[in-house]
């Protein structure tokens, strides 16, 4: 064999070790993971989330993140009709908390870690319910006081959030450093909350792509996490 033969193949091996679609993580993060609860195409489904920030320095803000949009792989369909809606406000549910909520509402539940400005952090359970054409995270101290409500507008397979500023008395601002989130398999099998795709890609893998937006110099942190497929 040449060598110029044997470079070529070396090369090709090398290439077909690589995964067809391999995970990228962004600057910011350590950690995230995206994934269904079942890998069989077509079916009712539930979603999990587990994603966390680098450490920061001890006295510099954890930057805050001013609007998300989790991306489910091509195919995937979201029914939000599939549920009770919880029609509360998020006025009426910070006042009232996750109660103003009918339990039939509820899809999913998680715990995140939110900093508070430079000087300390909160551990948080997080609550989260179908809202008709949105989702509603409500976020609740241990003692149990919300400490904020966020909406995610369901677009075709995109769910999108804004965030606003909660800027602090003593300066800084509040942050989300982590979050771990669960989804149940909501609705029933005809007509559920979340259906994966009909298909299995040739590479045998269903891709999600989380896109959380911050302040400059940041910008855009762009991560992708794919899990395997049935393709049979």
């Amino acid at each position: 064999m040449s060598t110029r033969v044997a470079v070529f193949v070396v090369f090709v091996v090398a290439a077909l070790s690589v995964p067809a679609s391999a995970d990228t993580l962004a600057p910011l993060y350590a950690k995230l993971k995206l994934r269904f609860t079942v890998n069989r195409p077509g079916a009712k489904t539930g979603w999990t989330a587990d994603g966390a920030l680098k450490p920061i320095p001890l006295g510099r803000q954890v930057p805050p993140q001013r609007g998300v949009d989790f991306v489910f792989p091509a195919g995937t369909r979201i029914d939000a009709g599939a549920v009770p809606a919880c029609h509360a406000s998020d006025q009426q549910i910070t006042r009232t908390g996750p109660s103003a909520c009918p339990p039939a509402s509820r899809i999913g539940s998680g715990s995140a870690g939110l900093a508070l400005g430079t000087t300390g952090k909160l551990d948080t359970k997080l609550s989260v319910f179908d809202g008709g054409r949105r989702l509603i995270f409500v976020f609740t101290s241990t003692a149990g006081s919300v400490v904020r409500v966020l909406s995610g507008t369901i677009k075709g397979t995109h769910v999108k959030s804004t965030i606003p500023r909660i800027v602090l008395p003593g300066g800084g601002e509040v942050a989300v450093f982590r979050l771990a989130l669960q989804l149940r398999a909501a609705g029933t099998s005809k007509r559920p909350l979340i259906r994966t795709p009909r298909s299995c890609p040739r590479s045998g893998r269903w891709t999600f792509t989380y896109l959380p937006r911050y302040d400059p110099p940041y910008g855009v942190q762009r991560s992708t996490s794919s899990m395997r497929c049935s393709l049979h």
